[in-house]
């Protein structure tokens, strides 16, 4: 069975954001000024319908609802990816990598039925819901590299965490931790942390899966 150390995890994380800086900083920048972008059409669209009586308002509100499920899957997807091909080849990750829509639709459903797993476990005194999050921690890795369905990525993401679901808690709530430290740093911080979470769990996912790429020390950087 493979297995993976939560500090080698952690390490890999911080060595490989140190290695290009910039280039996360710049995507974390980009991604939240889409975020912002995104809210702020949603904010006009629902006050042009409040602005057109009910029906409008019921319609507008509804296209808002869409646009924001929309964006919300492609920068997921998006992140998904970049992080993916940054633990694998920092050297040559870039913004370019965060357009990544496809398979849209397989992901939308895979993400929707792992959303709702977790939720019915939550419900179920809040312990069984984190434990089907911690099964199904790897299922947008899957369906991103493995193009994967709906059902059979939640299989394999569970066949992935099968033995290791302990250490995934521990490397989960570290990373928890981390951000709170980076959200504490004037929220400046977070943008050192959050690439480091997801490389990280990128990295116990590739080493659960049996492969693991050489720690990064130093890369030359190339144009984003």
């Amino acid at each position: 069975m493979n297995t993976f150390s939560v500090k080698e995890a952690l390490t890999h994380g911080w060595n490989t954001f140190k290695s290009r800086p910039w280039i996360f900083v710049q995507a974390g920048i980009l991604l939240f000024l889409i975020n912002v972008a995104v809210n702020l059409v949603q904010t006009l669209v629902e006050e042009a319908g409040k602005l057109n009586g009910d029906m409008a308002a019921l319609m507008l509100g509804l296209v808002s609802m869409a646009l924001g499920i929309g964006v919300s899957f492609l920068i997921s997807m998006g992140e998904t990816a970049f992080f993916l091909r940054a633990h694998d080849k920092p050297e040559d990750v870039s913004l370019k990598d965060l357009w990544h829509p496809h398979p849209f639709w397989k992901f939308l459903g895979t993400s929707l039925l792992a959303g709702l797993m977790i939720l019915g476990g939550l419900i179920l005194l809040i312990v069984p819901g984190i434990i089907v999050g911690l099964m199904l921690a790897f299922v947008g890795y899957i369906v991103i590299e493995e193009k994967l369905g709906p059902i059979d990525a939640i299989k394999r993401s569970m066949a992935l965490t099968k033995g290791n679901r302990w250490k995934l808690f521990q490397l989960s709530l570290s990373l928890v931790v981390l951000n709170i430290l980076g959200l504490l740093a004037l929220l400046v911080g977070l943008f050192v942390t959050i690439p480091i979470s997801f490389i990280a769990m990128v990295y116990a996912y590739q080493a659960l899966k049996g492969r693991v790429v050489e720690d990064v020390v130093t890369v030359e950087p190339v144009a984003a």
